[in-house]
């Protein structure tokens, strides 16, 4: 693709591979055993993570299977992206109904990589930091398609909520925006409806 790094589109592979999360959910599991499957792997997660900053083998043995892929910032003391993927779907899954969680989490899970995609590969309009106008729209369109099918949240307050997601990526946070953009997209649709 366009000027994007390999590390970058397997970055963006494994976010996709995560909608199995929401679509796990939405079809085969009701709120308690979701939250307690997503709790269990969240503190699995955690504990990797542990191993990771403290053991140098543990250290090592992450760099080498997925160094290429990490951020220059999870390299250091700092949690990956993936454990506040789990993170911020246990909140959502825990915190909202299901059709808002599911619609929160595929916000994140397809919108977002949709964004970084489309951006780096045809962004020309900057609105903020690395981010564009382009990769703005192909977030709210990419999560507009891929929510349709989700009777819970009408469209309006999809298009709300995925306006909000798309405009959370221009905001710096100290938090990342794998637990930003389905927290706070959830709570926004919540009290739409």
């Amino acid at each position: 693709m366009y000027n994007i790094p390999k590390a970058e589109l397997g970055r963006k592979t494994i976010h996709y591979t995560a909608v199995l999360i929401p679509l796990i959910y939405y079809f085969f599991l009701e709120k308690d055993p979701a939250a307690i499957i997503l709790l269990i792997i969240s503190i699995g997660m955690l504990i990797a993570e542990v191993l990771r900053m403290t053991v140098p083998f543990c250290r090592s043995l992450y760099m080498r299977l997925f160094g290429d892929m990490t951020r220059p910032h999870e390299h250091a003391n700092h949690l990956t992206g993936a454990t506040y993927l789990f993170i911020g779907s246990l909140l959502v899954v825990y915190l909202f109904p299901k059709d808002i969680a599911v619609v929160a989490m595929l916000f994140n899970m397809v919108g977002d990589p949709t964004a970084c995609l489309v951006g780096m590969a045809f962004g020309k309009i900057k609105l903020s930091r690395s981010k564009t106008l382009e990769g703005t729209l192909a977030f709210i369109i990419a999560s507009l398609i891929v929510t349709w099918w989700i009777p819970g949240a009408p469209l309006h307050v999809k298009l709300i909520g995925a306006v909000v997601a798309g405009g959370l990526e221009h905001i710096t946070w100290r938090l990342d925006d794998n637990l930003v953009i389905p927290s706070v997209s959830a709570l926004v649709m919540y009290f739409l409806i």
